[in-house]
C-alpha cells in the first residue's frame, strides 16, 4: 500500500468515527440541500453508501479544530466564547453544532472553507439559513443573539483572501427555513432525489444502486428535462455561458492579432518583447507500428472526469 492510500485510510477512518457522521438528527447545514436526503434523515434512514469522498469535509474539520484551539487557549474558562458547543431544539428534531458564540457582542460566528474560485458566491442561501437556525438554537438555551455571522477561509488563499458575511439575526429567515424543512417532514412520500447518481455515489451516504434500502439517485436522461427552481443555479448558468462566449471572441482577437504579429521580432518603443521561435511537433505513439510488432496495442486508462456542458435551450 502507498503511503498517499495509508493517508486516505488513516482520515477517513478517523472521520467515520467522529461524532458528527453519526448524528442522527437533521443537522441545520443539511437544510436546504436535497430535498430526499433530508427526508431520510428525518426518518431515520440507514446509511447504505459509507465510503463517501470526504477529504474535502475533512480538511474543513482540520480548520475547525485549529481554530477552537486558538480560542480555547485565549479563552480557557469561556468567560467570554461559547467554543463548539451542541445545541438543539425544544423536539430534539433538529441538532447543531455551534462553531462560536460571543457572549459580549451577542454574536454567533460559523467558520467555512472552500476554494478561492467560489468566494463569490459566498454565502449561499443553504449558508445564511444554517447560521440564522444556529441564532434560533442558542437563544432556545437562554442566551441573546444579536448577529449571525460567517467567515469563509479559502483552503488555497492566504489571509488576504478570508470574506466574512453578518446580518442581523431574524426570526423571519429562520421560519422560512423550518417550512422547507415542515414540507418535507410531513411529506407522505420522499421527494425526488435531486442529483445523478453519478454525484450521490460519491457524496451522498443515503446512496444505493439497487434503490432497495437507499437512493439510487436521478438518471441522467431524466434529469435533463427537470426545471431547477433555485434562482442563483440560474444566475451562475448565465455567467458561464457569457464567460465561454468572451473566451471565444478574446481567442478570434488573439488570432487576429497573432497574424499581424507574423514575421516581426525585437522590441517595441514600450517595451514589449516579440519572438518566434520553432516548437518541436507532439510527439506520439505509432500505434499501427506497435500492434505489428506486439499483436496489441497496451492501453493505461486514467480515472474518469466529469465534462459539463451549459447551453441555453431557449435561445
Amino acid at each position: 500500500m502507498s503511503i498517499a492510500n495509508e493517508l486516505i485510510k488513516m482520515v477517513t477512518s478517523a472521520s467515520k468515527s467522529d461524532a458528527r457522521s453519526k448524528q442522527k438528527n437533521i443537522g441545520p447545514s443539511e437544510i436546504g440541500g436535497c430535498r430526499h436526503k433530508a427526508w431520510r434523515r428525518l426518518n431515520g434512514a440507514e446509511i447504505t453508501n459509507p465510503n463517501t469522498l470526504r477529504l474535502s469535509a475533512i480538511m474543513g474539520t482540520a480548520i475547525h479544530n485549529y481554530i477552537e484551539e486558538a480560542f480555547r487557549r485565549q479563552d480557557p474558562f469561556e468567560e467570554r466564547y461559547l467554543i463548539e458547543k451542541e445545541w438543539q431544539s425544544d423536539d430534539g428534531m433538529i441538532v447543531g453544532h455551534v462553531d462560536l458564540y460571543d457572549k459580549e457582542k451577542h454574536e454567533i460566528v460559523d467558520w467555512k472553507s472552500t476554494k478561492k474560485s467560489n468566494l463569490r458566491y459566498f454565502p449561499s442561501k443553504q449558508q445564511r439559513w444554517q447560521v440564522q437556525i444556529y441564532g434560533w438554537l442558542v437563544e432556545l438555551a437562554g442566551h441573546k443573539v444579536d448577529t449571525v455571522t460567517l467567515v469563509c477561509i479559502p483552503r488555497d488563499g492566504d489571509e488576504r483572501d478570508i470574506v466574512y458575511h453578518s446580518e442581523p439575526f431574524d426570526i423571519n429567515v429562520v421560519n422560512e427555513a423550518m417550512a422547507w424543512l415542515g414540507e418535507i417532514k410531513f411529506a407522505d412520500t420522499p421527494p425526488a432525489p435531486e442529483k445523478e447518481a453519478s454525484f450521490c455515489k460519491l457524496y451522498c451516504g443515503f446512496y444505493d444502486e439497487t434503490g432497495q434500502k437507499g437512493c439510487a439517485g436521478r438518471p441522467k436522461a431524466e434529469l435533463e428535462g427537470v426545471v431547477i427552481e433555485d434562482n442563483a443555479i440560474d444566475t451562475v448558468a448565465q455567467e458561464y455561458l457569457e464567460i465561454t462566449k468572451r473566451i471565444s471572441e478574446l481567442e478570434e482577437q488573439k488570432d487576429s492579432i497573432k497574424a499581424v504579429l507574423e514575421g516581426v521580432n525585437g522590441i517595441t518603443q514600450s517595451g514589449i518583447k516579440i519572438a518566434w521561435s520553432q516548437v518541436a511537433g507532439r510527439k506520439t505513439i505509432d500505434e499501427k507500428a506497435v500492434a505489428e510488432l506486439l499483436g496489441t496495442v497496451p492501453y493505461k486508462y486514467g480515472q474518469p472526469t466529469d465534462r459539463l456542458a451549459v447551453k441555453n435551450v431557449r435561445a
